[in-house]
């Protein structure tokens, strides 16, 4: 069995994987790699119906992670073949990733860091970090990862608010303007859809609480742009941004937004652990080999994938 990964993996990958075969690594760009592939792990690439539509012995498709807004799912679907995901294997791992990226950002630990680096001492005294205790923090998009953050920050103290049109219960509940207006610390842990893409542009910055820390370890293109956070900075209504994830991948680091010392940045890894490596790789080894023998897995992400196969 050919197995193709979009990008490297760990040994535990190889291990979890060898019942099935073995993994041979192919960058998005080398087309005939990915064609020629009868497994296909996804992992920081994008598969198009272009490329689904060459790969004419794909039996099975491993994405890396909760999200698949970077595989053409109606494609996959239409063409017979199943898409074995991991939701919520990676909750803690990234929550506890955002908490690390809140703290830094919100203690302005960068700022701190350039200050010692580059022989600033005196001006130490310049910089002043936000109270985390008693802090408000509003979380957009209250699923397992966003309330895995909420749990850890009201262990801190914070005062924890989300805004989530999917849900109806919830600590506090509000809309998104709201929410805006009242957290010290903004978090986006929604899902990329038609509804959320560009969700955090010029007319929802304008409405956040002066100072606010923004931080965002869902999808990149969730922002508007680079432009809207820089000028959210430079205006004083954003204090410091924390970021995992960019509208483009990877970001073009000469960005006056990336130039600018109150921001800190992560190579969307920042829920990349051991034990995350481990539990994702199994539970997509134990799905792909399910779906080859002809079961319907747990984390099958389309279950219609088997109809148009079967027919």
């Amino acid at each position: 069995m050919r197995i193709v990964a979009t990008a490297e993996v760990p040994a535990v990958a190889r291990e979890a994987f060898a019942r099935v075969g073995e993994i041979e690594v192919a960058a998005a760009g080398e087309h005939g790699a990915l064609a020629a592939a009868e497994v296909l792990i996804v992992r920081g690439a994008r598969l198009d119906a272009a490329l689904l539509a060459q790969a004419k012995r794909l039996r099975a498709i491993a994405r890396t992670g909760a999200g698949y807004d970077n595989v053409d799912v109606e494609a996959a679907t239409r063409l017979g073949v199943p898409i074995v995901y991991a939701p919520g294997i990676g909750s803690r791992p990234v929550a506890e990733g955002t908490l690390a990226l809140i703290l830094a950002a919100a203690k302005r630990l960068r700022e701190l860091d350039l200050m010692v680096h580059h022989g600033e001492w005196a001006g130490r005294y310049g910089v002043v970090g936000l109270d985390i205790h008693g802090a408000c923090l509003g979380v957009v998009g209250f699923g397992a990862i966003g309330r895995e953050v909420g749990r850890l920050a009201a262990a801190l103290g914070m005062h924890v608010i989300a805004h989530d049109p999917d849900l109806t219960r919830a600590p506090e509940l509000v809309s998104l303007a709201e929410l805006a207006a009242r957290a010290d610390v903004i978090t986006l842990h929604c899902a990329l859809t038609e509804g959320t893409r560009g969700l955090v542009d010029r007319r929802f910055l304008a409405g956040v609480k002066p100072g606010a820390v923004f931080v965002n370890a869902s999808r990149g293109e969730v922002v508007a742009s680079e432009d809207v956070l820089a000028d959210a900075l430079a205006s004083g209504r954003l204090s410091a941004v924390a970021l995992d994830v960019f509208p483009t991948e990877p970001p073009q680091p000469g960005h006056r937004l990336y130039r600018d010392p109150r921001v800190i940045c992560t190579p969307h890894t920042v829920g990349l652990t051991q034990r995350w490596n481990e539990e994702v790789f199994r539970s997509l080894a134990r799905g792909v080999e399910g779906v080859l023998a002809g079961r319907r897995p747990a984390n099958l992400l389309n279950p219609d994938a088997l109809v148009e196969r079967a027919l």
